[in-house]
């Protein structure tokens, strides 16, 4: 009998879930980019399904972590920055499980997962599916409810539909997003090659890079002078090395691709295997990694956020795991949304002191992240512990090519 009921519904139902269908296949068809893609995508879903929100996440297949990039329910301020584990939380579990995930009362279901600034507690129901291309997860849907509801058969089966057709639309965006930045790579690159056509151009771009770098060494060892009495030498060394090394790893990129745009991920990572091998305690096991999205920067905002990094990732391994024991972590994520480019530096260890004191390498932080990139610091305490630095930069940065 429920079979049947479920048939009957899925029946009466089908002719409003093709003209559903037709209207969100309609709207993509304006959409080209992935940002916009991805908002409409969210609300005509919101729309054609009567719920109260719809969230999507998208897979970094690198490291298996799925990111919250669009949503008309949750916080905005949780875009680029909320992140869930392949088979944590519902919405995850359906990626792990490659199939639909609901629940009457989600927050009652023994996979549902809190996800911090989400401000999620307000919806009581959810339904995820899987986003997948063949047999391969690239992300997942979810809607919610802010009163209880049972979702039927026929709902099940229609967001199942909107996100097969949304796992294409998505692709492609991707692939245009791609393009479009391979574009304008070349197009940076033959602007430079005009530019560059002597090799007394070329030394004297050289020559203008280096100078500049060599003028931040000596800004930042002159603030260094102000505390000269009470800082032992043998650390200012080994931080104005650490400092030096994250320039020269901005200038090693540029040397081998060849032209100003830096991935600034391939540096942090650079900084990152340094750091882990040479800064670390013999009796610690402490694992720093990056992941996020792809950053491609000019040769300015690169060399400013490979410093502040290596400050936050420096304060973390001398004030977050001071007993030297245990398994620490530091994760540095990179992501985007419309607005911002976004640079979370989290470790797991004790935490924010609660009467926190500024120190030079903080200093030299806000100073970086103020002056050089117009952009915004904040530092957070995650509810499981550990300290969050949260940096918000404009994402004018990344056609800021005079250097």
């Amino acid at each position: 009998m429920l079979y049947n009921c479920l048939m009957f519904n899925a029946d009466t139902t089908r002719p409003q879930a093709m003209v559903a269908l037709r209207q969100i296949s309609r709207a993509l068809s304006t959409a080209w980019d992935l940002d916009s893609t991805l908002d409409l995508i969210a609300r005509k879903t919101t729309e054609v399904m009567h719920v109260d929100s719809c969230t999507i996440y998208l897979l970094d297949a690198a490291s298996k972590t799925l990111r919250l990039r669009a949503t008309t329910g949750l916080a905005q301020r949780a875009l680029g920055r909320a992140i869930l584990e392949v088979g944590e939380g519902m919405t995850g579990h359906a990626v792990q499980s490659n199939r639909p995930v609901f629940a009457r009362d989600a927050q009652q279901d023994t996979h549902f997962k809190w996800v911090n600034e989400a401000e999620e507690t307000r919806f009581s129901s959810l339904l995820a599916v899987p986003l997948v291309i063949e047999t391969d997860a690239i992300g997942a849907l979810n809607v919610q409810t802010l009163t209880p509801h049972d979702f039927s058969a026929a709902e099940v089966e229609l967001l199942s539909l909107i996100a097969d057709l949304a796992a294409g639309m998505l692709v492609k965006a991707q692939l245009y997003d791609k393009h479009t930045r391979q574009i304008e790579e070349m197009r940076v690159l033959a602007i430079e090659n005009a530019r560059l056509v002597t090799n007394t151009a070329v030394i004297r771009e050289m020559h203008h890079r280096i100078k500049n770098n060599l003028q931040t060494v000596a800004m930042l060892m002159q603030l260094q002078m102000a505390e000269a009495d009470r800082l032992d030498p043998r650390e200012v060394l080994k931080s104005n090395i650490h400092r030096i090394r994250s320039i020269a790893a901005v200038h090693e990129i540029l040397s081998e691709k060849g032209f100003r745009l830096v991935d600034v991920k391939d540096v942090l990572a650079r900084i990152c295997r340094t750091t882990a091998e040479t800064m670390t305690h013999p009796s610690q096991s402490i694992n720093i990694r990056v992941f996020g999205d792809a950053l491609t920067l000019p040769s300015k905002p690169a060399t400013a956020i490979a410093l502040v990094v290596n400050e936050l990732v420096q304060n973390s391994l001398d004030h977050a795991f001071v007993d030297g024991s245990g398994n620490g972590r530091i994760d540095i994520s990179l992501g985007r949304s419309p607005d911002e480019i976004i640079i979370i530096v989290r470790d797991n260890g004790r935490g924010l002191p609660s009467n926190m004191k500024p120190n030079l390498g903080l200093e030299i932080v806000e100073m970086l992240v103020k002056e050089d990139l117009q952009g915004r610091l904040k530092f957070n305490r995650p509810p499981n512990g550990g300290t969050e630095a949260s940096l918000r930069l404009p994402r004018s940065i990344e056609q800021e090519l005079n250097q």
